[in-house]
C-alpha cells in the first residue's frame, strides 16, 4: 500500500479503515467544525473534496490527505476545519476547508469476473448502505481471522429495468465457522459500472439492491440513486 503523510493508514486494508479518524479536541470540538465522507478529486488546479452529502470543499492543506508518492486517496473520511470567517449556511454547498484528520474508505471497482472468487464467508451485519458521488458504500460487521487479508467484492447479478441487482462477496479473511475477531461497522466503497444496459425512470435514477450472505442467512439492502453517466 501506498503510504500517506499524515492520514491514519496502517500496511493493511482492514486495519487502516478500522482506525476512524482520531483527532485531539481538547476540552471543546473547536479543532474540527465538519465530519463528512466524501470522493477526493485532483482538478489540476487543487485538491477537492466532493461530500456524500453534496458539499464541495476546497483543501487548503491537501498534503494532509497525500501518498509520500503525491497521488491521493479515493475516498476518505475526515474531519474539517472551516476556513476563518465560513460557516454552513443552508443552501450554501461550497467551502474552503482545513484537513484536521482523515481516515481511508476502502475503495475498489467492480468485480468484472465473478466466476474467479473461490470464497464466500459470512457477514454478520449490513449496518448500512447508500450510493453517492457513484459508489455504492456499505458499513460491515464481520468475523476474521487476521486483519492483513480481508477483501471484499461487489459484482453485477442482473439489470431489471430501473434496478441493478448486485452482490456484496466476502472473499477473503474470514472463516467456514466464523470464528476469530468481529469488525463493526466498517465501511468499503465500490465504484459502479458505467456500462449498465438500465433505463433509468423519468427523474433519471434507479435503484440498487444489494445482497450478501449472512452468518444466520442473506442480507439485502437498496438504495435510490441518480444515475449519472
Amino acid at each position: 500500500m501506498k503510504e500517506m503523510k499524515t492520514i491514519f493508514v496502517t500496511l493493511t486494508l482492514l486495519v487502516s479503515v478500522f482506525l476512524t479518524s482520531c483527532v485531539d479536541t481538547g476540552d471543546s470540538s473547536s479543532s474540527w467544525d465538519i465530519y463528512k465522507y466524501g470522493t477526493v478529486v485532483n482538478s489540476g488546479l487543487g485538491i477537492y473534496v466532493y461530500t456524500d452529502d453534496g458539499l464541495t470543499l476546497t483543501i487548503s492543506n491537501p498534503s494532509a490527505i497525500q501518498y509520500t508518492d503525491g497521488s491521493y486517496p479515493t475516498r476518505v473520511a475526515a474531519y474539517y476545519k472551516l476556513a476563518t470567517g465560513q460557516t454552513i449556511q443552508t443552501g450554501k454547498t461550497t467551502y474552503t476547508v482545513s484537513v484536521v484528520s482523515a481516515s481511508l474508505i476502502v475503495t475498489k471497482d467492480f468485480n468484472q469476473k465473478p466466476d474467479t472468487i473461490k470464497n464466500s464467508y459470512g457477514i454478520t451485519s449490513l449496518d448500512g448502505y447508500y450510493i453517492a458521488n457513484n459508489y455504492a458504500t456499505v458499513f460491515l460487521s464481520f468475523p476474521y481471522k487476521t486483519a492483513s487479508n480481508v477483501s471484499f467484492d461487489m459484482y453485477t447479478q442482473k439489470v431489471g429495468s430501473d434496478t441493478l441487482y448486485v452482490a456484496l462477496n466476502y472473499t477473503n479473511g474470514g472463516s467456514d465457522d466464523y470464528s476469530g475477531y468481529t469488525a463493526s461497522g466498517i465501511p468499503y466503497s465500490f465504484k459502479l459500472p458505467s456500462n449498465i444496459d438500465i433505463q433509468p425512470d423519468q427523474n433519471d435514477s434507479i435503484w440498487v439492491k444489494v445482497t450478501a450472505k449472512g452468518t444466520n442467512g442473506t442480507l439485502t439492502g437498496t438504495a435510490r440513486c441518480k444515475y449519472t453517466y
